[in-house]
């Protein structure tokens, strides 16, 4: 007997993002799914805005409040939709005809299914496998990226007001 089973996450492959974060950075990402997300994040950008901001604080407070960065973890999401519904099969298709030929009625009734797509299922499991790792690599990677500009910027931001006090 044939069975299907495949299904979500309950973080949307999110954990692999925020433990490579939280190694590389040492800092927290959040994904903003509802509202009380949100409140949650607006929330901890207040109390970041509310002291002068260090380097750390800045890149914390660019990992929490970059749009770009939400976006890209909304990517997982559809990755992760893309890896469960290649572990699943088509729906079968039924057909039913009636055929009279002078007295004579003829019943017909089929049943059908893809059965190319059922014997390509498991390949197309790891290739989706894989381009949902590859998602989450490169999710990882925009954070880092984010991170390292968001430094860069804070030294340029914290030197060029140096120098005008300076000059």
């Amino acid at each position: 007997m044939l069975a299907g089973c495949a299904s979500f996450s309950p973080d949307g492959g999110f954990a692999t993002v925020e433990q490579t974060t939280q190694q590389r950075l040492g800092k927290e990402v959040r994904w903003a799914r509802s509202d009380s997300d949100r409140q949650l994040i607006n929330q901890r950008v207040e109390e970041l805005l509310a002291q002068p901001l260090a380097m750390d604080d800045a890149v914390q407070l660019a990992l929490l409040n970059n749009r770009g960065l939400q976006a890209a973890f909304f990517e997982l999401g559809i990755g992760e939709a893309d890896l469960v519904q290649a572990g699943r099969l088509a729906n079968p298709g039924f057909s039913f005809g009636r055929k009279t030929k002078g007295d004579e009625v003829e019943i017909e009734r089929g049943l059908h299914f893809n059965l190319v797509r059922l014997l390509a299922m498991p390949l197309m499991q790891e290739v989706e496998s894989r381009r949902f790792a590859q998602t989450q690599g490169m999710v990882a990677m925009n954070v880092l990226s984010l991170a390292a500009d968001t430094r860069k910027a804070w030294v340029q931001a914290v030197a060029a007001q140096e120098s005008v006090r300076y000059a």
